[in-house]
């Protein structure tokens, strides 16, 4: 029954993004990103239903965001990065939607981003400064886990603040680390209408996490433009 839903609200979504896209594509052009990954590949972690809907839902908050900016120009060629760090240039009148709108797209890039078929192992620059700001990399895991059962938030991130220091968060207020110029490291999904068992998301998620991804957004320090009207 869980899965003919799933289904249901994927043709939903195709249909409302294909009516709507070419439209605020005229004047936007923020696309999805392509999965290095089939669907089906992470069935032992998400099955191919859940990661279908998980990515429609990706291409429809991006289809929104095109169309709430459609009338402004001054961020046709801005990325989802600069238009969350440029919020207070943002018209009142969409701000909180382009700020909802952008927040889980882009959280919903690194979740995709931070997953991988293959496994992969943490070492190097990240792996010292995991052990560094939570003891071990097994407390990290531990207080990671904690984190995503405690809370009510759709997202929990691996983050660096401007220190490059580690720490972890939730989505707070629809948002997300790079809203405070701050870099994401690992994003996942701990929606509880998805995921009703979160202690076995969280558990199997280090499975295929994709520290090689993880080690880049580390090492990534990019300057973010200012975005002028």
């Amino acid at each position: 029954m869980r899965n003919l839903i799933l289904l249901i609200f994927i043709f939903i979504l195709n249909i409302n993004n294909y009516l709507d896209y070419s439209y605020a594509l005229e004047s936007f052009n923020l696309r999805p990103i392509e999965l290095s990954y089939n669907f089906y590949d992470l069935n032992k972690f998400i099955d191919t239903d859940t990661l279908k809907y998980s990515y429609c839902q990706y291409n429809a908050y991006l289809d929104n965001l095109n169309y709430e900016l459609k009338d402004n120009k001054e961020f046709k060629d801005a990325s989802l990065e600069e238009i969350l760090t440029n919020l207070d240039s943002m018209p009142d009148n969409i701000a909180l939607k382009v700020k909802m709108n952008a927040s889980h797209a882009l959280n919903y890039e690194y979740f995709f981003k931070s997953l991988s078929p293959e496994k992969t192992f943490v070492k190097g620059k990240l792996l010292k400064e995991i052990n560094k700001s939570f003891s071990s990399f097994d407390n990290f895991k531990s207080e990671f886990k904690k984190l995503a059962l405690d809370s009510k938030s759709t997202w929990i991130f691996l983050a660096k603040n401007s220190q490059n220091e580690l720490y972890l968060t939730t989505s707070k207020e629809i948002s997300c680390p790079i809203i405070y110029k701050h870099q994401i490291i690992l994003c996942l999904n701990i929606d509880e209408e998805l995921y009703s068992n979160k202690s076995a998301l969280v558990d199997n998620f280090f499975n295929f996490v994709n520290w090689r991804q993880a080690s880049q957004n580390y090492n990534q320090n990019r300057l973010l433009n200012k975005i002028r009207g």
